[in-house]
């Protein structure tokens, strides 16, 4: 799933503009000239990432990467990744593909594991 590049302006610029409701929000910024299967899932996938935000908090640290990027495409090599979205714990569990259910019990196992290690 391609993600658009133009990402906008500076985030403190970017907030007071989306809480003025001056502008559309940066990840909504051309979208529409994407074919539409990739709006939906670029719709899909920010879904996803704030409701996973939004449940597990502070707990968890996502960073989104762009394959297209220079990061992105390393990443990409260095886990195998072969499809898109794929998600990645403790560089070493992979979850690929749209299956939230897995992604929430890889999470889950994964807070587990983390609570269980020695400090």
């Amino acid at each position: 799933m391609p993600l658009p590049e133009g990402w906008g302006i500076c985030l403190a610029c970017e907030m007071l503009m989306a809480r003025a409701q001056m502008d559309k929000a940066p990840h909504e910024r051309g979208l529409d000239e994407y074919p539409q299967e990739w709006q939906e899932d670029f719709q899909r996938f920010s879904a996803l990432i704030e409701n996973l935000a939004a449940h597990y908090g502070d707990d968890v640290l996502i960073r989104i990467f762009d394959p297209r990027s220079l990061q992105g495409l390393w990443k990409s090599i260095r886990y195998g990744v072969h499809r898109y979205p794929t998600f990645i714990f403790e560089k070493s569990e992979k979850i690929g593909g749209w299956d939230e259910a897995a992604l929430i019990h890889a999470t889950q196992s994964w807070l587990r594991k983390r609570e269980t290690r020695p400090s």
